[in-house]
């Protein structure tokens, strides 16, 4: 076989590759049925279990896979969209404004050179931490202690209108601009570089998770999630036994979606 063919038939097995992976889509696999009276706002797996906040009965729980209650963190004032980086759980008090930390059984609050109103959900990537500044209408960047901030009040592109969630993925910054309706992306100096879903039709965009394809994004009132690509096109919608989703978490091959109004936990996998 020459050269010329030999570059050609490996080209058809990159292409055909590529269509196959593109074929896939998220499907609904199962639920995770949680106790009674529970109200799963925001989730973080922690190895093979489940960390979410249930503010309405100000605490979290910690769940296996099948829904089985391991452990709780109670007394939290409610609790919002919660963190796991490097072994210490991130919990942002709306009620307090205060972010705790728990690690090895310890409680200590986040040591912050900024006063936020109403934390409602951050991002830790080692020294680097993103706070939803929720009544502030802002996101707090805190980078080895020094202290910036992302947006202001407002409906124009690079303004927020309540941010409830926010996420790091290398040098940029993903915001759920809850009441905006869309998804705004900065990078660490503030400059907006990408406004996403604005055209979707959102209704409250609460939660947001990332992956290395896309970001998938809870669609609140309307009982969606949407998931985008990398550079902000929708690929694919998501209905199926979803009820309120409030956060959303990709986790390999699965996809966890809050459903906050049924106390369960939707699981969808890759096929």
């Amino acid at each position: 076989m020459n050269k010329s063919l030999l570059v050609l038939v490996f080209s058809l097995l990159i292409i055909a590759c590529k269509e196959k992976e593109e074929d896939k889509k998220w499907t609904f696999e199962k639920k995770i049925e949680l106790p009674e009276k529970v109200r799963p706002l925001a989730l973080e797996k922690t190895g093979n279990d489940i960390w979410f906040s249930d503010p309405e009965q100000f605490r979290l729980l910690k769940v296996d896979l099948s829904g089985k209650i391991l452990d709780s963190i109670t007394g939290i004032k409610r609790p919002m969209n919660i963190d796991f980086n490097q072994g210490k759980l991130y919990v942002p008090e709306f009620l307090t404004d205060t972010i705790w930390v728990f690690e090895d059984g310890k409680k200590s609050a986040l040591f912050l050179n900024a006063e936020p109103q109403a934390p409602a959900g951050l991002n830790a990537k080692g020294d680097t931490i993103a706070i939803a500044d929720f009544y502030n209408h802002r996101i707090i960047l805190q980078i080895k202690g020094q202290v910036s901030y992302i947006g202001k009040e407002g409906h124009n592109k690079g303004e927020l209108y309540y941010p409830i969630d926010v996420k790091i993925k290398g040098t940029k910054i993903y915001v759920a601009d809850a009441y905006n309706n869309r998804v705004q992306v900065f990078n660490i100096d503030g400059k907006i570089l990408e406004v996403i879903g604005e055209k979707d039709g959102f209704n409250v965009a609460s939660g947001i998770a990332i992956n290395m394809d896309g970001l998938a994004v809870t669609d609140q009132e309307n009982n969606k999630v949407l998931i985008y690509n990398l550079n902000g096109k929708l690929q694919q919608t998501l209905t199926d036994k979803i009820n309120y989703p409030t956060d959303v978490l990709f986790d390999e091959n699965s996809l966890y979606i809050t459903n906050f109004k049924e106390n369960s936990i939707a699981v969808y996998k890759m096929r």
